[in-house]
C-alpha cells in the first residue's frame, strides 16, 4: 500500500495543531496509509506534550531548538520514503476529498513534482494571496502595486505555476529524492520558492488545482496575516522579527538563483523602503506621544532590515 506522510511543524499552536490533525484524520485519502508527523520547534509551551496526549498516534518529534519552516519539516522528511508527502501549516485544515484530488492530480502528471490546493481564510472561505510566480524587482513592484495574486479563481482545471504556497504542497517522494530537503538556511520565507526553482532546474513541473481547498488561518506562528490581510503595522515582537526573516531569505533567494546586479538593486530598493518607512514612523512618534513605544520598536526594526548584509548567509533561530 501507497503511504502519504504529513510533515506539520509547530510553534505554540497546539490546539490549532490537534485540528489539523483531526481534519486529517476526518478526510483521510482512501486506500492509502496515512502518516502523520509533528515536528515541535522547541515552543517552550508544553505544545509537544498536549499534543502527544491529545493524539497519541501521531509521531513527533522534538527539536532542541526553533529550526524554522524549513528546518522544523526536514526533521521529518530526512528519513521519509512514502510516495506521497504533504507539507501542511500548522494552521491549516483539509476538506473532504482535498487529498484524494490532489493525490489524483499528482498521479495523472508523471512529471508534476508538487501540487497544491487553493488556500482560503478558514472563516469565510474567501480566496487568500497566492504568490504563483518567482519574486523578481518587477514582479516585486507589480505585486505592491497590485495586490495580491489569486491564480486558481475562476478556473476549474489545474493550473501550472512557478511557485506553489508552502502552507499545502503535495510532493511526489521520488521528486523529493531528486531534488533534496528543504533549504534550512531560510528560516522562514521563500524555502517554498527555493525548493520549487529547483524542481523546474531538473525538469519536474507544479500545478495547483483550483477545485480542491485548504483553510487556513494564517499568521498564527509568526503573527503575520497572510499577504491581503495583514495591518501594515503589526507590532508584535514576532511579527517584527518575521519582517527580518523575510527580507534575510529574499537575500538568500537572490544569492542562489539571481545575478550579482540583481542582489544590489533588491538591496537598494530594499534600503530605500525602509528608509521611506523609517520617515514615516519618526513622523508618528513626533506627532503621537501616546504610540511612541510601538513607533520605537517599529523604527528599530526598520533600522534592521536596513543593517541587514545581502551577502551574509547565516540566520538566528527565534528563541522561546
Amino acid at each position: 500500500m501507497s503511504r502519504l506522510t504529513v510533515s506539520i511543524v509547530n510553534y505554540r499552536t497546539p490546539d490549532l495543531v490537534i485540528e489539523c490533525i483531526d481534519s486529517l484524520r476526518a478526510h483521510a485519502p482512501t486506500g492509502i496509509e496515512l502518516e502523520i508527523v509533528v515536528v515541535e520547534n522547541a515552543s517552550g509551551d508544553g505544545s509537544a506534550e498536549r499534543i502527544a496526549t491529545a493524539r497519541p498516534d501521531v509521531r513527533v518529534i522534538r527539536s532542541e531548538c526553533n529550526l524554522g519552516f524549513a528546518g522544523g519539516n526536514n526533521l521529518a522528511l530526512r528519513a521519509c520514503d512514502s510516495e506521497y508527502v504533504l507539507l501542511l501549516n500548522s494552521d491549516a485544515k483539509v476538506e473532504a476529498g482535498t487529498l484524494d484530488g490532489l493525490i489524483a492530480a499528482l498521479d495523472a502528471r508523471p512529471r508534476a513534482a508538487a501540487v497544491g490546493a487553493r488556500i482560503v481564510n478558514a472563516t469565510d472561505g474567501a480566496d487568500q494571496d497566492y504568490p504563483c510566480r518567482f519574486p523578481t524587482l518587477p514582479e516585486m513592484v507589480r505585486r505592491a502595486l497590485g495586490g495580491p495574486q489569486f491564480p486558481g479563481r475562476g478556473r476549474s482545471e489545474p493550473v501550472e505555476l512557478e511557485r506553489l504556497h508552502g502552507a499545502c504542497m503535495l510532493i511526489r517522494g521520488a521528486a523529493l529524492r531528486d531534488v533534496g530537503l528543504l533549504d534550512d538556511g531560510f528560516f522562514m520565507y521563500d524555502e517554498d520558492v527555493d525548493w520549487c526553482v529547483r524542481a523546474r532546474a531538473r525538469g519536474w513541473s507544479l500545478w495547483l488545482v483550483p477545485a480542491l481547498r485548504v483553510l487556513h488561518h494564517g499568521g498564527s506562528s509568526s503573527q503575520r496575516a497572510p499577504s491581503g490581510q495583514r495591518t501594515r503595522d503589526a507590532r508584535g515582537d514576532t511579527a517584527l522579527r518575521m519582517r527580518i526573516e523575510l527580507r534575510r531569505s529574499r537575500y538568500r533567494l537572490y544569492r542562489k538563483h539571481r545575478g550579482l546586479v540583481e542582489l544590489l538593486l533588491l538591496k537598494a530598493l530594499t534600503d530605500l523602503v525602509m528608509l521611506l518607512a523609517c520617515v514615516r514612523t519618526l513622523a508618528r512618534w513626533l506627532a503621537l506621544p501616546s504610540e511612541r513605544d510601538g513607533a520605537t520598536a517599529m523604527l528599530r526594526n526598520h533600522l534592521r532590515v536596513l543593517g541587514l548584509n545581502p551577502f551574509a548567509g547565516g540566520r538566528d533561530a527565534l528563541e522561546p
